[in-house]
């Protein structure tokens, strides 16, 4: 059997470009108080994640692919309602899970990641604005794992592409809440089946995007509240 060298190339480039996506650093002195840099540079990190992702992968898609939709940036096939309704489901699990000690110590991510919880005032536009910004590493995850590990493979394995792909997707939930860990893995076979289904990533990322912001209104209502 022979293996395509643009298969194998594909392979080592796939960590390749996650690895670029987790080890890059800003630090841009924005003002002279530490915890507001802090705040300020992971407002520019996420999109600047984006920008930079995307470009990598457009990039290969010019080179090999581009008789297709940019990895699954496609309207086609794509209807709203099942989605809303996946979300509509999640909602009592995600306030569940909002009651237990482990999620509220990491949800919101502007307490457990900006570090500003000893911030006396954070007004509601630092807030919202942190939380489009975390959204935006949403697009830039959907994209690597569901458009290009799914879409860019297809042609070789079909749908044997869905499976290394959550685990690969589960990897990266280390270290948080163990539900959330075991569900990434089950939740990436369900995004990726539901892409290599409609070569759409749209739906997939209004699931995931909706989750965590659901995710992050759980964690700011609980912590209020404990």
């Amino acid at each position: 059997m022979t293996i395509s060298p643009v298969f194998l190339f594909l392979i080592l480039l796939a960590p390749a470009i996650f690895s670029v996506k987790n080890s890059l650093t800003i630090s841009f002195i924005i003002t002279p108080d530490k915890n507001r840099d802090h705040y300020w540079n992971h407002i520019l990190y996420w999109p600047l994640l984006l920008v930079i992702v995307t470009a990598i992968l457009l990039l290969v898609w010019r080179i090999f692919d581009k008789e297709e939709p940019f990895y699954g940036l496609t309207k086609k096939n794509f209807k709203l309602k099942p989605y809303l309704l996946m979300l509509i489901i999640m909602i009592p699990f995600i306030a569940a899970a909002s009651t237990q000690t482990d999620f509220l110590i990491t949800y919101p991510k502007l307490k457990a990641i900006a570090e500003v919880a000893n911030e006396k005032k954070i007004d509601w536009w630092h807030q919202l604005l942190f939380e489009l910004s975390y959204g935006s590493d949403f697009f830039t995850t959907e994209l690597f794992f569901r458009g290009f590990l799914i879409l860019a493979f297809i042609k070789w394995a079909g749908r044997d592409t869905i499976l290394p792909m959550a685990a690969f997707y589960c990897t990266i939930h280390f270290g948080k809440p163990l539900g959330e860990c075991i569900s990434s893995y089950f939740g990436g076979i369900l995004l990726g089946v539901i892409v290599y289904n409609t070569r759409s990533i749209w739906g997939g990322l209004i699931v995931h995007l909706g989750i965590a912001w659901l995710m992050e209104v759980g964690g700011y209502i609980g912590n209020m509240i404990k």
